[in-house]
């Protein structure tokens, strides 16, 4: 039973980026993120010289939504069905997402970010499952790769069932 309660995790977790438009943008979202660390960190040759020198790293957070509002390089970027998928992951609240860039070539990311994607579909009881995600970059043109998926304790059997029903209605779509 753990052995499906990890794989409907890894499938809700990527489902859960695909439909925020995280995974389909992540080149265009990460070279933001890279012309904002590089323009508020790096800010002349010899910071960046010494950056890549000392071996340091950059970390930003970065507000994604905030109170129903979209970062404004969102808008340009992620799709209307996107957009809505990203509100409805933070119920009016904020969205944040931490961004470390490495030093070394070819300047990976590592993203960090809570998502809470409703699984229960067809009740109006929700059924939200708070994933905290570690996603790896290994350069800025490259995939997503999650490499950590953390969440709240949850019944395991409840979720494998509410699971069932959640992946028959997406493979569908």
């Amino acid at each position: 039973m753990t052995d499906l309660f990890s794989v409907y995790l890894a499938y809700l977790a990527a489902l859960t980026l695909k439909r925020c438009g995280l995974t389909p943008h992540s080149k265009e979202i990460a070279q933001y993120f890279e012309r904002t660390l590089i323009d508020k960190h790096l800010t002349t040759g010899e910071k960046a010289d010494e950056f890549e020198k000392e071996g340091w790293s950059l970390v930003e957070t970065f507000t994604l939504v905030d109170q129903h509002r979209l970062d404004p390089f969102l808008k340009g970027i992620l799709t209307i069905v996107e957009i809505q998928n990203l509100l409805e992951q933070t119920n009016g609240q904020e969205q944040l997402i931490t961004v470390t860039r490495h030093c070394a070539l070819p300047y990976s990311q590592s993203w960090s970010l809570s998502l809470k994607p409703n699984i229960n579909l067809f009740t109006s009881e929700p059924f939200i499952v708070d994933l905290k995600l570690k996603i790896d970059l290994s350069s800025v043109d490259s995939q997503i790769q999650i490499t950590s998926i953390e969440t709240d304790d949850l019944d395991h059997q409840i979720f494998i069932e509410k699971m069932e029903i959640y992946k028959q209605f997406h493979s569908r779509s």
